[in-house]
């Protein structure tokens, strides 16, 4: 059995970022996927400012010309209406998950992650601090972190399941043929499904378009998926390959672990449900964990893990909480006239949007821009969830 301080199941963003971040603090790491490098990965891939500031100081890389596009240029949608075109105040930089993840991963295992792609854990045995995986390999841990995405088998093994079925979110996406150049336009529709959104993101070689919602609220999204791409002007629906994945969308877990296991970034369900942003969270997290798997590891006490972990991503969690109570005034019918009018008009609203993205303000900051009535109101209601959904939780 080969032993070591850490290791991390899942070489995305979050797990590559513990594991870089874990060699950084002297630590020994083991990094595995069951995918090998490059592969595909569902996602609009905007690295948003906050993510950017991530990747330097987690990974030591800015964005550039050759990996990522840039642009400003926005528009917003209702339903395939244009509310507002606009410059937005930060640039935006848009890539591929192919590219990023492969660069991600190289620098961790640059920086001295042992490499384990194309393997699956087989049995998980947190008391004895090992694991196995489909190789027969076996591989000793202080602390295992989870950075195996929304549907993790660590998060399974830990809780029963990966996520909560009612509260998932799903979303469909294509990557359609259409080149784009800097500040070429992209596109936000906020109400081409229920509580959820499209997007439609410009690429080098293409543009990513795709959609998302909770999954279990009663709509056809695949047909909407469809008529979504018809309207963004994509002829033959059925001609372009959509794919489909299960996406956290503001439920996390509020205990993102147990003694020495952790998760990390999706497999946490740490994805603003209003912005989108996860890959920031991801990269952030996955820090985070390793700096918790450091300090626990040096006082001797590896059970101890979980416990700084949650202090160190408390802010994520207090940002995430908050999304999901502005979700009344983005989703539902009592704000939607006033949310519509504000996505044409408001120049505050869309300053208030990119400076999240950006990781200029917080959500706490962007309430103190809004009125008390209406802070009022939405805190009147119970949850962040769809009034469908939420009787159906209570029940």
């Amino acid at each position: 059995m080969r032993s070591y301080d850490v290791v991390v199941v899942g070489a995305g963003p979050a797990g590559s970022a513990v594991a870089r971040r874990a060699r950084a603090l002297g630590l020994t790491v083991a990094i595995l996927d069951k995918a090998v490098f490059p592969r595909h990965k569902l996602c609009g891939a905007l690295l948003s400012g906050r993510g950017q500031k991530a990747m330097k100081a987690v990974f030591g890389l800015e964005a550039d010309s050759e990996h990522f596009l840039y642009s400003k240029e926005v528009a917003f949608k209702w339903d395939g209406e244009k509310l507002a075109e606009f410059t937005a105040p930060y640039e935006l930089t848009y890539t591929y998950r192919i590219e990023l993840d492969h660069r991600l991963l190289n620098e961790a295992i640059a920086a001295g992650a042992e490499d384990f792609q194309g393997v699956r854990v087989t049995e998980i045995d947190e008391k004895a601090g090992r694991l196995t995986l489909d190789t027969g390999d076996v591989l000793g841990f202080g602390v295992l972190i989870g950075a195996d995405g929304a549907a993790s088998p660590v998060a399974r093994h830990l809780f029963g399941r990966a996520f909560d079925p009612d509260k998932i979110g799903f979303a469909f996406e294509a990557e359609v043929p259409d080149p784009c150049a800097d500040q070429a336009l992209m596109s936000i529709d906020f109400r081409i499904v229920d509580w959820g959104y499209g997007w439609n993101f410009p690429k080098k070689d293409t543009r990513t378009i795709g959609l998302g919602s909770i999954k279990s609220l009663d709509q056809d999204l695949m047909g909407k998926m469809k008529r979504y791409l018809e309207l963004e002007g994509v002829a033959d629906p059925d001609a372009v390959k959509i794919k489909g994945a299960h996406i956290p969308l503001g439920d996390y877990t509020k205990v993102p672990g147990r003694g020495n296991v952790l998760l990390a970034g999706d497999a946490a369900g740490l994805v603003d449900g209003i912005t989108g942003e996860g890959l920031a969270y991801a990269m952030e997290s996955g820090a985070e964990a390793a700096e918790a798997a450091a300090a626990a590891l040096k006082a001797g006490k590896p059970a101890n893990a979980l416990g700084l972990y949650q202090k160190r991503i408390k802010y994520i969690h207090a940002e995430l909480d908050k999304a999901n109570k502005l979700r009344h005034f983005e989703y539902s019918k009592t704000f939607s006239g006033m949310f519509k009018e504000k996505l044409a008009s408001s120049t505050t609203m869309r300053q208030s949007f990119f400076d999240l993205l950006a990781g200029e303000k917080t959500y706490a900051d962007i309430e103190k821009r809004m009125s008390k009535q209406v802070l009022a109101t939405i805190g009147g209601k119970m949850t962040g969830w769809p009034s469908r959904l939420a009787e159906k939780l209570r029940g």
